[in-house]
């Protein structure tokens, strides 16, 4: 309290570090966990999908050629066969025997022309089992009209995307055309409007029942892939690749599938931590010039301390005390203001749609708060301890020959 002003800054620097660790931290895992959540909802922890099937030029050659060498006038290419997976029910046996298996939902992902009247719109349309889809994904959190299990009862229906309905200028209960291209249109009930936020899939996205998908497709019993909820999601890398290894199919977990997201994500971490450690290093710096400066300034006192029976230990600790007080005031200072700040940032109207709102979406996990917290005191303590260790080893003979 001798040094109000300069203990002033300090408390400042810590507290600044520690409001923009908050801060950067509560925007960043707010929109992490916004794009986890449209991934997500896309491949679950783990999706299990039928091989491309793709001609290969070089397959063609060794097949055929063997060590012969070939000039194509036009090259092979396209595709053997449908995607599909190879064995549906094998994959049903293992996955409800998998103590890692929260639960899973096949689907049939197809391309269908949907019609109302003059307009038409061009959507990939998902073939799901409602009651297991909805224990996979959070599709009904996102339903904005309609109830998602009401694709349960019998009849064609179908919900579409929240763009995908107004393109088609269409509403709840009304009925549309849908054409798979193999065969003509069929009418379907439209019984939920789903809204994601997100405009290239609200504009492109329609659900309806597997069975109804595998009519139109006439297909039966065709699945393209199965989407898969771990009880551990930090297991799924672990888990995929020990499903690939016993199948021919396709298996990738929720990281591989989006491994541009995940390498974003990583990068956003490091620089929040690099942004932060700097200032804290900073405010460190401002710790140590202040306790140097008391502990030059009380040379005097601490040779009197040590002379009436103060150990090193104590002495020590006596100037750590005092770092400590300087990080946790300014630890506290910063998650107060840090938290009002993100309170602001969340209230501001952006002017475009973020996962349904308008407003910037914010974490307010609280281990953020816990690691910034713990990174001001420690950041303190650090510069505390070498000051402290100096005034330590002081004898009150060495300070007074100095004198």
């Amino acid at each position: 309290m001798a040094r109000k002003k300069q203990t002033f800054l300090i408390l400042l620097g810590i507290s600044f570090g520690t409001l923009l660790f908050v801060s950067i931290s509560g925007l960043q895992l707010g929109m992490r966990q916004y794009i986890m959540e449209q991934l997500l909802n896309n491949t679950a922890h783990v999706l299990i999908s039928g091989a491309e099937n793709d001609i290969l030029v070089e397959d063609i050659t060794d097949i055929f050629y063997q060590d012969r060498n070939v000039l194509w006038t036009v090259p092979p290419g396209g595709k053997r066969a449908e995607v599909r997976l190879e064995n549906y029910q094998a994959w049903v046996e293992r996955l409800q025997n998998d103590p890692d298996v929260l639960d899973f939902s096949p689907r049939l992902n197809s391309n269908v022309l949907l019609s109302n009247g003059e307009f038409s719109q061009s959507v990939g349309i998902t073939g799901i089992i409602p009651e297991r889809y909805e224990r996979v994904s959070k599709i009904k959190k996102f339903m904005r009209e309609g109830s998602f299990n009401d694709l349960k009862g019998g009849g064609n229906r179908i919900i579409l995307g929240s763009g995908v309905a107004q393109r088609l200028g269409t509403r709840l209960d009304r009925f549309i055309s849908v054409n798979a291209g193999r065969g003509l249109s069929q009418p379907f009930k439209v019984v939920g409007i789903v809204h994601f936020g997100n405009r290239q899939i609200d504009d492109s996205l329609a659900f309806a029942h597997l069975t109804n998908v595998q009519t139109l497709n006439r297909s039966p019993g065709r699945v393209t892939a199965i989407t898969v909820a771990l009880t551990d999601i930090d297991r799924a890398p672990d888990v995929a690749n020990r499903w690939e290894a016993q199948s021919s199919d396709k298996v990738e977990d929720w990281q591989e599938a989006n491994k541009m997201f995940m390498e974003m994500i990583r990068f956003q971490d490091i620089t929040r931590y690099f942004i932060t450690g700097a200032i804290l290093i900073v405010a460190a710096f401002g710790v140590y010039n202040v306790l140097t400066i008391m502990i030059n300034q009380k040379r005097r006192e601490i040779a009197i301390l040590r002379a009436i029976g103060y150990g090193p230990q104590r002495i020590l600790e006596l100037i750590l005390y005092q770092g400590l007080i300087l990080g946790i005031g300014g630890g506290l200072a910063g998650l107060l203001m840090g938290f009002l700040l993100c309170l602001w940032i969340g209230s501001i109207d952006m002017g475009f749609e973020i996962g349904g709102s308008n407003n910037l979406l914010i974490s307010y996990d609280p281990s953020i708060y816990v690691i910034a917290f713990i990174s001001a005191n420690l950041a303190s303590l650090v510069a505390s301890y070498l000051p402290a260790r100096e005034a330590s080893l002081m004898t009150p003979m060495d300070i007074i020959r100095s004198e």
